[in-house]
């Protein structure tokens, strides 16, 4: 874990249990000031909504009502005009003619038509073959007049009032002057839907029927009608008409006024549109029909073109009202880009009509929008002042802390310093000045401690000089000693070798025995001084490897032979294995070759039968070498041990077998100088296996660990 300065300690602990829990507390109130803000709206809002389809609900019920109410009016003066009308066909002269005889003319195209403009016009087709019974047709139909002006005049919703004969007479009023010009020549009533939707195909019950919206041919733009059959017996004399324009209708639905800034639009049982306010047209796409510029006669029924049917407009908003239509659904959302809208219908009982309202959501919930949002604003003011208070808080907090912690680290980091700078016995902690109790007693423990450590570092001191003077006189008693003790040794070695040859033949087997033994214990006393040198050598880091490029291969080669022969004389089979794929390494071959031969020694030494393995493996990097013995092992509670300086399995071992127990401990040192290691497995009694590992290239070994 790293370490931290202790007024970071101080200053991080004060943020995290203090300032954040106080930060983590003012969040969560605005999260909940917000949270009650948007519960209280959305609560509002499904209150207000609810109110607003029930309001609606009744709203367009009562237009509904109204605008039925109005065209049963209509429906029951056209049944007063169809009653009278055929009672008129039926029996003509109980009737008066209410402007007096009228005067008739013929056209340049043929037209016969009313001269006086008294009561309604009239037109007869100029393909109609103007007889007696045509003329007096046009004379007693003037009876009709007195009831289409009066209906005309006293109902504001019908524009005009009329009949058409099966024969092309056109009765209308008000007045049309040049109707002849206005129908034109030639006019087949059969072929309008004012006439034919009355005839019994159409119309069996011989009801008030409405159409739905054509081109007037009288030239009142675009109309709808209530239209009547009329009947003498079974034959179909003609049609009687009410007109109301579409935009009178659409003057009624505007000026209704509705809540929520509602928009009423009406279509028919086929879903054509029949009457629809600016925003209905804006949302379609379309302009409604109200007025047309007659520049030919009308000669046909001429509808609404397709796209005014919103069963078959193509619009978001269109397709919306289609499913709304052919499902009967009540009420419904419609959503157009971001708006979303309330849409409505309700049936008109007098005609199958649908009457639809459309609501926009924002008008039905603008004061609780409103009030959201100055609830939003003062709780985005709130965060502001929160933050920039907190900015200013903070600040000045972490200010305060950070002289607060000052307080205390500034004279544990000068005790701190001071400490680092102990190097020699005169070193003194300073006393310095706080106000802190804790930080002045340790400061004073420190002056304390400081003393006594003068004390003892002086003790210390003398006695390192002593022990360096004893060390020095060690070693020069241990190279005076080596020299004195080895050039008589090597004098005894060389006068008993030469003496074993027995070249003149005088000493018997008892002396030649003696001269061994002699020999023998002379080389073991010079292995023991070697030894003793060498791990005084160690221990005093005198030993300097004497790295260079070698063969391995020759090395090992030359070892084997050495010891080929001494296992010889001990009838030893020694099994030499190497790599052929060894060569070259950079190491020190003297102390390889020293810790090689120790092993081979001591194997040699403690196998009296059978075989010894010396093996050299190539791994890479490194070297491996085996040397396994079949001798009298090692017990597994005494391998701990075995590379411990003066120690050999048992005392019994030094005494049968020689040695200083000194061998493998310099065997193991030399090896960790070298960046080797060692390692044994044994059973006792039946032999010992010592391995060793140095690298190839002891160079790579020392750049890489001063990298």
């Amino acid at each position: 874990m790293p370490k931290k300065a202790l007024k970071n300690v101080i200053s991080s602990h004060f943020i995290k249990f203090s300032l954040i829990p106080i930060f983590v507390v003012e969040v969560a109130l605005l999260i909940l000031y917000f949270s009650i803000n948007e519960y209280i709206s959305s609560k509002s809002t499904n209150l207000l909504l609810k109110e607003a389809q029930a309001h609606t609900y009744e709203v367009l019920q009562d237009e509904s009502k109204f605008i039925s109410d109005k065209l049963n009016d209509v429906s029951t003066l056209a049944k007063f005009l169809q009653n009278e009308h055929q009672t008129l066909f039926k029996n003509p002269s109980n009737f008066a003619l209410p402007n007096g005889k009228p005067s008739f003319s013929v056209a340049k195209n043929g037209v016969f038509y009313k001269t006086n403009h008294a009561g309604a016009s009239l037109y007869y087709s100029s393909h109609t073959k103007i007889d007696k019974k045509a003329r007096e047709k046009a004379i007693f139909t003037e009876a009709m007049d007195t009831s289409l002006k009066n209906i005309v005049d006293i109902n504001s919703n019908i524009v005009a009032a009329y009949f058409n004969s099966w024969d092309n007479m056109n009765r209308l009023y008000p007045f049309i002057d040049y109707v002849y010009d206005q129908y034109g020549s030639h006019i087949q009533m059969k072929d309008y839907n004012f006439y034919y939707l009355a005839d019994l195909k159409h119309n069996p019950k011989k009801e008030p029927v409405w159409t739905s919206t054509y081109l007037d041919p009288a030239g009142n733009g675009w109309m709808l009608s209530c239209i009547v059959p009329i009947y003498k017996g079974d034959f179909l004399e003609g049609v009687t008409g009410l007109d109301i324009t579409i935009d009178s209708i659409v003057n009624n639905l505007l000026s209704r006024k509705l809540p929520y800034n509602a928009n009423l639009f009406m279509v028919d049982d086929k879903g054509m549109i029949l009457a629809m306010p600016e925003k209905i047209e804006n949302l379609l796409g379309l302009k409604e029909l109200k007025e047309h510029l007659y520049t030919n006669a009308i000669l046909k029924t001429i509808e609404k073109p397709e796209e005014f049917n919103i069963l078959k407009n193509n619009s978001p908003f269109a397709s919306h009202f289609k499913k709304l239509f052919e499902k009967d659904i009540s009420d419904s959302i419609l959503k157009i880009g971001e708006n979303e809208y309330l849409t409505f219908q309700q049936t008109i009982n007098e005609t199958n009509w649908k009457l639809m309202i459309l609501i926009d959501k924002k008008e039905i919930f603008g004061a609780i929008s409103s009030l959201k949002d100055m609830s939003n604003k003062i709780g985005y003011l709130a965060i502001a002042f929160l933050l920039l208070f907190y900015i200013i808080f903070f600040y000045l907090l972490i200010k305060k802390i950070y002289q607060f912690s000052q307080g205390i680290t500034e004279p544990i980091e000068k005790l701190s310093t001071q400490t680092s700078q102990i190097k020699s016995t005169d070193s003194k902690i300073d006393l310095i000045k706080t106000d802190i109790s804790e930080i002045s007693l340790l400061n004073s423990n420190f002056r304390t401690m400081m003393n006594e450590l003068n004390e003892k570092t002086q003790k210390l001191f003398e006695a390192k000089n002593v022990a360096e003077r004893l060390s020095q006189a060690k070693d020069d008693f241990m190279a005076n000693m080596s020299h004195e003790l080895k050039t008589p040794l090597n004098s005894i070695n060389v006068i008993s070798s030469i003496m074993k040859r027995n070249s003149s033949g005088n000493l018997n087997e008892k002396q030649l025995k003696s001269l061994e033994i002699i020999n023998r214990c002379g080389n073991d006393l010079l292995f023991l001084i070697n030894d003793v040198l060498d791990l005084s050598k160690l221990e005093a880091g005198q030993i300097i490897l004497d790295n260079r490029t070698f063969s391995v291969k020759n090395l090992m080669e030359g070892i084997h032979e050495i010891f080929h022969f001494q296992a010889e004389d001990k009838n030893l089979e020694l099994v030499y294995e190497i790599d052929e794929s060894l060569d070259l390494i950079y190491s020190d071959e003297e102390r390889i070759k020293q810790i090689i031969k120790n092993l081979l020694s001591n194997a040699l030494k403690f196998t009296h039968e059978g075989k010894i393995f010396f093996r050299v493996k190539d791994e890479k990097e490194k070297i491996r070498v085996t040397v396994e013995d079949q001798g009298i092992g090692i017990a597994e509670d005494k391998l701990e041990y075995i590379f411990d300086r003066f120690k050999q399995a048992d005392s019994s071992t030094t005494r049968r077998y020689g040695g200083s127990g000194l061998g493998l401990a310099i065997c193991k040192d030399l090896l960790s100088l070298l960046h080797g290691d060692i390692s044994v497995s044994s059973k006792l009694g039946k032999g010992s296996k010592f391995e060793v590992t140095f690298p190839k290239n002891e160079n790579k070994i020392e750049l890489s660990e001063e990298s």
